[in-house]
C-alpha cells in the first residue's frame, strides 16, 4: 500500500459522521476525495470493487454503464452505513472517490451525484456519474496543494474525533442509565400484567420451575389453599404435599392429566409444559365447575360434528366422480354415456331431460368432473326450492341495502360463486318468466349486475340445466321463453326412465344395498334371483330414486341376511297404497291439471299433504297451481 492509500485509510478511519463534512466543507471533501480517487491507479471496474472494499469504503455494485452515464450502488457505506435518517444525501467523500477512480477507467472527467443514501432512508447509496465537458487537468502544484489540504483536514478530524470519543462515552453512560431504568420499569409492568392475567383465570393456576419450585400462584389457588401466597411461592411442590407429575411432563414434553379427591371433592389436575421446557403450568379444576360443564358440552358437540362430517365423507366417497364411474348395463345408457364423454370436453350449454329420479344431478356432476373445469366449483341450484321473489337474488346476488331484510354487506349470487366452474340449474322450468330474461342476457353476454348494483360483473361458467317438463308445451302457453329455450338446448341429452332399462336393476340394486349396509354398519344383505324378478316386474314411476328408497327400507326391515321375494312384494304393495294418485312428476300429458285438482280435493286442499301425495315439493305445487290457474 502506497502513501496515498495510507492517507486515505487514515481519512476513512476518522471520518465518522456528517457533522465533520459540514465543518470542512462539502466541496473540499468532494474535490479532495476525487483527486485521491484519480491517483489510486484503478484500471477497471473489478479493481474498483476490490479497492473500495479493501479500504473499507463500501461494497460496490455497477448497475449501468452507457455513453451517457454510469450508475453505481454502494452498500455498507463508510459515511452513512449506520446512520439514522438525516433528510439529505451526505456521502460527498465516497462520491468523490468514485468520480476520480471512474474518470481514470473511462479516460474522461466524470462527476458523481448521489441520488440515494442511507441518510435519506433508502437502505443503500447510489451515485450517477456523467461526463464533464472539461477534461480534468491535474498538475504537481495542484496535487501538492490538495495533499496539504488533506493533511490539514486529517489533523482537524483527529482532534474532533478525540473530543467526540469522550463526549460519546459520556452520552453512552447516560443513555445506559436511562435504558436500565426503562427496562426495570417495563419488567415491573410485565410482572403486574402477568399477575392480572393469572388472577383473571377461573381455574386455580400455579407456575412451577424445572426444579419443582413454585414461582407464582393466582388468586383462585390462593383462596383455595386459604393461606398467604407468600408462604407457597418459592417453596418446593413436594414439600407442600402436592401430587405432581412435573418431571414426567418436562422429560416427555407432553401434558399430564388425572383426577384426584381433595377434601372430599373431585378435581381434575392438568400439568402442561410452558416456555420450551423451562417450567410447567399446573391447573386445578373442580369436576362440578362451569368450566368442566362447558368442556363436556363442547366435546359432545364436537362428537356430533365429527359424526356429521364422517357421514359427509362417506357420501363423498360414494359420489360418482366422473363418467367412467357410471355403471350401466343397457344399450340405451351406453349410448348416453358415449355422448356425454364427447359433450364434457366442450363448454356448450347442456340440457338434461328425463323423469324425476333418473339421476340428472348425478350425470351433471359427472360431466363437470370430466371437463377441464373439474378443479373449480360445481354449484347446484334446485329451482323448485327457491321462492319466486328470491330467484334473481339467488342467481345474481345483491348489493348492500338492495331491499328490506337484505344482508348489510350484500351477497354474491350462485353465478359469481361458480366462477371458473359449472352451474347446474335443476328443474329449469320453475324459473319465473321475469327472471328468465335476465338469465337469457347472461347466457348471451356472460355478464350481469347484482340487484341494486350498477357495476357489470363478468364471470366464466358453464351452464347445465335439467327438467322433467315439456318445455315446448310451456313455450306455447307463454310460461317459458322461446329464446331462452334455444340458448339452453345447445346440447340435449335424454335420460331414459328405469322402466326402459330394466336390465340395469340387478347391478343398481346390489350397489345400493352394499353401499347402504356399509354406511349404517349393518350386516350385508342379499337379494335372491326370485326377489330380483319381483323388482324387474315393477314399473318404477319414481325411477332410480324410488328403487334406492325401497332397497334401503328392505335392508333395515329384513331380519334375515337373504331378502325374500315376499319382503319385496310387501314393500311394493305398501308403496302403491300410499300413492293412490299416480306420481305427478314423470307424467307428461294433458291430464296434469286434473290430477292436481283431484289430489287437492282428496287431501281437503291441504297443500303439504297434497304435495306429499303427488311426490313433489310444496313450492312446486304452488308454482303449478299458479301456472294452471287452479283456485285454492
Amino acid at each position: 500500500m502506497n502513501n496515498l492509500e495510507r492517507n486515505l485509510g487514515s481519512l476513512t478511519t476518522t471520518f465518522n459522521t456528517g457533522n465533520e463534512v459540514k465543518n470542512v466543507g462539502k466541496d473540499i471533501y468532494y474535490s479532495t476525495a476525487k483527486n485521491f480517487g484519480s491517483r489510486l491507479s484503478i484500471k477497471d471496474y473489478d479493481m474498483l470493487t476490490e479497492k473500495m472494499a479493501e479500504l473499507g469504503i463500501g461494497q460496490v455494485r455497477i448497475t449501468l454503464i452507457s455513453d451517457e452515464k454510469i450508475i453505481v450502488q454502494l452498500y455498507e457505506c463508510f459515511t452513512c452505513g449506520e446512520m439514522e435518517y438525516k433528510g439529505e444525501a451526505i456521502c460527498y467523500f465516497e462520491g468523490g472517490i468514485l468520480a476520480g477512480a471512474i474518470s481514470n477507467i473511462c479516460g474522461q472527467n466524470m462527476d458523481a451525484i448521489e441520488t440515494k443514501c442511507n441518510a435519506l432512508g433508502d437502505g443503500y447509496c447510489e451515485f450517477e456519474l456523467t461526463p464533464k465537458s472539461i477534461k480534468p487537468q491535474t498538475n504537481h502544484s495542484t496535487a501538492e496543494k490538495e495533499d496539504n489540504m488533506v493533511n490539514l483536514a486529517l489533523h482537524s478530524l483527529k482532534l474532533t474525533k478525540d473530543y467526540n470519543k469522550v463526549e460519546h462515552k459520556t452520552k453512552n453512560f447516560s443513555n445506559m442509565n436511562q435504558r436500565l431504568h426503562k427496562a426495570l420499569k417495563k419488567a415491573v409492568e410485565i410482572n403486574n400484567f402477568n399477575k392480572t392475567i393469572l388472577d383473571s383465570m377461573p381455574n386455580c393456576l400455579a407456575l412451577i420451575d424445572p426444579n419443582g419450585i413454585i414461582i407464582k400462584i393466582n388468586k383462585q389457588y390462593n383462596d383455595f389453599l386459604n393461606i398467604d401466597s407468600k408462604k407457597v411461592e418459592n417453596q418446593n411442590i413436594k414439600s407442600l404435599g402436592w401430587t405432581t407429575k412435573y418431571k414426567e411432563v418436562l422429560i416427555t414434553g407432553n401434558a399430564a392429566i388425572w383426577q384426584e379427591d381433595i377434601e372430599d371433592d373431585e378435581y381434575i389436575i392438568f400439568e402442561s409444559p410452558v416456555a420450551e421446557g423451562n417450567g410447567i403450568l399446573r391447573q386445578l379444576i373442580p369436576t362440578k365447575s362451569e368450566f368442566v360443564k362447558l368442556m363436556l358440552d363442547k366435546m359432545t358437540f364436537l362428537e356430533r360434528e365429527m359424526k356429521y362430517y364422517k357421514n359427509k365423507v362417506k357420501e363423498k366417497n360414494n359420489d360418482i366422480e366422473n363418467i367412467a364411474d357410471l355403471s350401466v348395463d343397457s344399450d340405451c345408457m351406453r349410448e348416453v354415456i358415449r355422448y356425454m364423454k364427447k359433450v364434457s370436453k366442450t363448454d356448450a350449454t347442456t340440457l338434461l331431460r328425463g323423469e324425476s329420479g333418473t339421476g340428472k344431478t348425478l350425470f351433471a356432476k359427472a360431466i363437470h368432473n370430466e371437463s377441464h373445469r373439474k378443479n373449480n366449483p360445481f354449484v347446484s341450484i334446485d329451482c323448485t326450492t327457491i321462492p319466486e321473489n328470491f330467484f334473481e337474488a339467488e342467481l345474481f346476488g345483491y348489493e348492500a341495502g338492495a331491499y328490506t331484510g337484505a344482508n348489510k354487506n350484500g351477497k354474491a349470487g350462485k353465478l359469481e360463486m361458480a366462477h371458473g366452474g359449472t352451474v347446474f340449474l335443476d328443474e329449469i322450468g320453475e324459473i319465473p318468466v321475469e327472471t328468465q330474461s335476465k338469465l337469457l342476457r347472461f347466457l348471451q353476454e356472460k355478464e350481469f349486475e347484482r340487484i341494486g348494483g350498477i357495476t357489470t360483473k363478468k364471470v366464466d361458467v358453464r351452464i347445465i340445466a335439467a327438467t322433467n317438463q315439456e318445455l315446448e308445451t310451456m313455450i306455447s302457453k307463454g310460461q317459458f321463453r322461446k329464446d331462452l329455450y334455444y340458448r339452453l338446448n345447445v346440447i340435449n341429452i335424454n335420460l331414459p326412465p328405469l322402466r326402459e332399462r330394466l336390465e340395469e336393476i340387478p347391478s343398481l340394486t346390489n350397489k345400493i344395498l352394499l353401499d347402504f349396509c356399509r354406511e349404517v354398519g349393518i350386516e350385508l344383505k342379499e337379494i335372491g334371483e326370485e326377489g330380483m324378478k319381483e323388482l324387474i316386474h315393477y314399473n318404477w314411476p319414481g325411477n332410480i330414486r324410488e328403487l334406492e328408497n325401497l332397497v334401503k327400507r328392505l335392508a333395515i326391515n329384513s331380519e334375515q341376511k337373504m331378502i325374500e321375494r315376499s319382503d319385496i312384494a310387501r314393500e311394493i304393495e305398501i308403496t302403491t297404497k300410499i300413492q293412490p294418485i299416480q306420481a305427478l312428476e314423470g307424467q307428461m300429458n294433458q291430464s296434469e291439471k286434473q290430477n292436481i285438482i283431484d289430489a287437492l280435493e282428496k287431501y281437503d286442499f291441504n297443500k303439504t299433504q297434497t304435495a306429499k301425495g303427488l311426490g313433489i315439493t310444496r313450492q312446486t305445487l304452488y308454482n303449478k297451481i299458479k301456472r294452471f290457474g287452479i283456485s285454492s
